[in-house]
């Protein structure tokens, strides 16, 4: 057996473990550095968060990456039972056999898309980051939150709801810097349609105009990241809704791929579209667009359930079917509980 053929794999699976270690220590170190610069003093709310959110991160982690582990030893012994090895003194030669031969990443998204049980929990996970990926380009404006991609690697790489809490710490650590209104540089017509702006003017004729900067005009225009959130949201909940009917073929990968790019447009778009943005207008989603978005993914998964003749008792034994199910759908419930106390206890 060539050695330097069995060290790749065992390095990726490494490396795998190294950079999850990485992106929590950088997102622990930026809610740290958020706390010691915090100027404002924290609400009954905040400081019950920075009780509440630590707690679900560690409890996410804990479920999450028991079924991962638990899912790596499905595949390995999935696959001993298809090359029909027998234990022996060299399991460390077969681990890197089965690193080498076994797409890990297709395998698991195969299984927790094989039934429409399975998928009514897995589809669910598409809908939380593809959210969560609009609230951290808001928080990165609003906030100046550094390092906010390494929240959503790491939820990639381990848990939506584990980074969710971590990135949720980090918001209740730093203190809102972004500006109270446009500046004054910026033109009338950038900030306000034609429509509103001839209002404006009806309606103050013969009046001085205040030069308030607090109050922040209400329209945004396509100049600005947040004009484009809505619909690198709307593209991610579009390409997750047509998952399921993409399963078993080529497609099927290749979408898979396109959501995980699409949870950093947002991000993205505040790099290319610099312009400030006053801090009344960056707000996360509306909760009825939230709630909208998991509706429909929703929807979709449990017709093609009862498409199949199922039922919701089945979508409960689906949970605990196979790991990489398990994994997913325990960090779904993860979701439901988090993002539902980021409602009650965080900052919009």
């Amino acid at each position: 057996m060539d050695i330097r053929s069995n060290a790749r794999p065992i390095a990726l699976l490494a490396g795998y473990i190294a950079l999850a270690a990485t992106l929590t220590v950088t997102c622990i170190r930026t809610i740290q550095k958020g706390v010691a610069k915090r100027t404002s003093a924290g609400t009954g709310r905040h400081l019950l968060g920075f009780t509440v959110f630590p707690l679900l991160a560690a409890l996410s982690l804990a479920v999450t990456w028991y079924h991962l582990f638990h899912f790596l030893e499905w595949s390995y012994a999935a696959w001993k039972g298809r090359r029909l090895l027998r234990p022996s003194n060299t399991a460390n030669i077969y681990v890197a056999q089965w690193l080498r031969e076994t797409a890990l990443f297709k395998q698991a998204w195969a299984s927790a898309f094989e039934t429409p049980e399975r998928a009514w929990w897995s589809l669910q996970i598409f809908g939380f980051c593809a959210n969560w990926s609009v609230m951290l380009a808001v928080q990165a404006k609003k906030r100046k939150i550094p390092h906010l991609w390494s929240f959503m690697l790491l939820g990639q790489v381990i848990s939506i709801s584990f980074a969710a809490n971590l990135f949720f710490l980090a918001v209740l650590a730093h203190d809102i810097v972004a500006p109270a209104a446009f500046p004054q540089s910026v033109q009338p017509k950038e900030k306000l349609s034609d429509a509103e702006d001839s209002e404006d003017d009806d309606d103050d004729e013969g009046e001085p105009k205040p030069k308030s900067r607090s109050q922040p005009h209400k329209a945004l225009s396509p100049t600005v990241a947040p004009f484009w959130y809505q619909i690198a949201l709307g593209l991610s909940i579009g390409c997750a809704v047509s998952v399921p009917d993409k399963f078993g073929t080529p497609a099927f990968t290749r979408i898979l791929l396109a959501i995980h790019v699409l949870a950093y447009a947002p991000l993205l778009l505040n790099k290319v579209l610099r312009r400030e943005v006053p801090a009344p207008l960056l707000r996360q989603p509306a909760l009825y667009l939230r709630i909208a978005n998991l509706g429909a993914l929703l929807a979709v998964g449990t017709m093609k359930v009862q498409a199949e003749g199922g039922d919701f008792a089945l979508v409960l034994e689906a949970l605990h079917e196979h790991p990489a199910v398990s994994r997913l759908g325990w960090d779904v419930v993860f979701c439901w509980v988090s993002f539902g106390v980021w409602q009650v206890l965080g900052d919009a």
